[in-house]
């Protein structure tokens, strides 16, 4: 059987665990769509509200933005992406930096009358563009561009 030194192991995250990688963060991210959000400074959550993920980008110039119920996330922000499992069974997805935490709840998509007006499940399902052209990505590694896996 062949067996793989430790610091050659893929990680494998199931439900609870850290994520320490730019691609694997805006994996987890992108496809949200209807979240409950939070941002917790020094333990004490300062904002709260729900909202849709409009855009996930991983570019070392660009703010995560959130305003009037859209998220536009940039995981270069963040350091790390903490998964955790609640004793009610869901999960919560802390993107950390050393200032704030925004924690992301997933929900179910409201009816587009609940919602954003006419929102579809998906910011893509509508655009007039192709997803490269507001999805970028710049990592340090070989790939230059990373386009929706």
């Amino acid at each position: 059987m062949n067996y793989r030194e430790p610091e050659n192991q893929i990680p494998c995250i199931i439900e609870n665990g850290i994520v320490y990688g730019v691609k694997d963060m805006y994996r987890v991210v992108r496809d949200m769509g209807h979240v409950h959000y939070q941002e917790i400074v020094n333990g004490e959550v300062v904002s709260a509200n729900e909202g849709y993920i409009m855009s996930v980008v991983a570019n070392p110039q660009s703010a995560t933005i959130i305003a009037n119920k859209r998220l536009y996330l940039n995981v270069c922000g963040f350091d790390y992406l903490r998964i955790s499992t609640l004793t009610d069974g869901s999960v919560t997805f802390d993107l950390i930096n050393p200032h704030r935490t925004l924690r992301l709840a997933p929900q179910a998509d409201l009816p587009p009358e609940e919602g954003i007006a006419g929102r579809p499940d998906r910011f893509e399902d509508y655009a007039e563009f192709e997803p490269g052209d507001y999805a970028e990505i710049q990592l340090d590694d070989d790939d230059d561009i990373m386009d929706g896996e």
